[in-house]
């Protein structure tokens, strides 16, 4: 970067959280909520502590306040990309709220984890299961509960023990789901794994339902691997894909470095995907595939199921 750019971004303003609450409509509670949540806005500092914004934060936040207007879920639009956020935006088509029968559903489920009625949830999600089918299931049951969760979290009604003992059942849940389907996949090889550090382990689980689903044959180290043990399992099994989630908690540049690694240590031929919701914000190098959501994993389970 030339010595003009850093003057042209030194000189770049910067707003005040007040500022910034005022200009988007977002109170300053709530941007404080959704940078731990979900990882933006991450703000500059003050020597004194105070946060200040840029003009392409209130850029976005107006975005993310129409799409919030348009009926959105904050959990839904804040982890957004750029590209994605403006594409949702610019569909002329009326959004799409959830019918009826399906924001009953999830509020009688959010009841279940508030009340820690494990049994009871569990035998909900698996009679959604059977009912839906198992892709629907995870795009109109498991995607909405993990941000009706999160959302809840967020505003203070739920705690993180809730927020735990839901992702504790559903991962049960989904890993008795795929079981079946695992037996009979008799195609490619997907090596998953979240780094060290790591205790989200619920991407994981939808990614290898995914994958089995398309008869690809999905084979979990779990939470909190170091890299040689990708590395050495990856040698070991010659998958035809490795796969790393990584949520917001652990997003950044130490991801990215492990990601890095990961990358000079395994063959080019065998891509690297990176899901979660801080997969994009750690910023993976060259070389490795950011999979944004449950039809990007479709698509590439099903590529890799072909290529077999």
């Amino acid at each position: 970067m030339t010595s003009g750019a850093v003057s042209r971004a030194s000189a770049e303003p910067r707003l005040s959280i007040g500022a910034v609450a005022r200009a988007t409509g977002i109170s300053p509670d709530t941007l404080r909520v959704w940078q731990k949540r979900y990882g933006f806005p991450v703000p500059q500092r003050r020597p004194s502590g105070h946060r200040l914004y840029t003009l392409a934060d209130v850029r976005r936040l107006r975005r993310i306040s129409e799409a919030l207007a348009r009926g959105h879920r904050p959990g839904q639009i804040v982890p957004l990309s750029d590209s994605r956020l403006e594409s949702l935006l610019t569909d002329r088509a009326p959004s799409v709220r959830p019918e009826p029968d399906r924001r009953a559903a999830l509020r009688s489920l959010l009841e279940l984890v508030r009340g820690h009625r494990g049994p009871e949830l569990t035998a909900a999600l698996l009679a959604d299961a059977a009912r839906l089918g198992p892709f629907e299931f995870l795009r109109a049951r498991i995607e909405p509960m993990i941000a009706e969760v999160g959302d809840a979290w967020s505003r203070g009604d739920l705690g993180v023990h809730h927020e735990h003992f839901f992702s504790e059942r559903v991962e049960d849940v989904l890993r008795s789901l795929r079981l079946p389907f695992e037996g009979s996949s008799s195609g490619a090889h997907f090596l998953l794994a979240a780094f060290s550090g790591e205790t989200h382990g619920l991407g994981l689980q939808i990614a290898a339902f995914v994958a089995a689903l398309s008869g690809v044959r999905p084979h979990l180290l779990g939470t909190d691997t170091p890299v040689a043990e990708i590395i050495a399992a990856q040698r070991s099994l010659r998958p035809s894909a490795v796969g790393v989630s990584i949520s917001v908690s652990t997003a950044g540049p130490a991801s990215r470095g492990l990601l890095a690694a990961l990358r000079r240590a395994i063959p080019a031929s065998v891509p690297i995907l990176v899901g979660g919701a801080g997969g994009r914000r750690s910023h993976p190098p060259g070389g490795c595939v950011i999979v944004e959501d449950l039809d990007g994993a479709a698509v590439w389970m099903r590529r890799l199921a072909a290529a077999r």
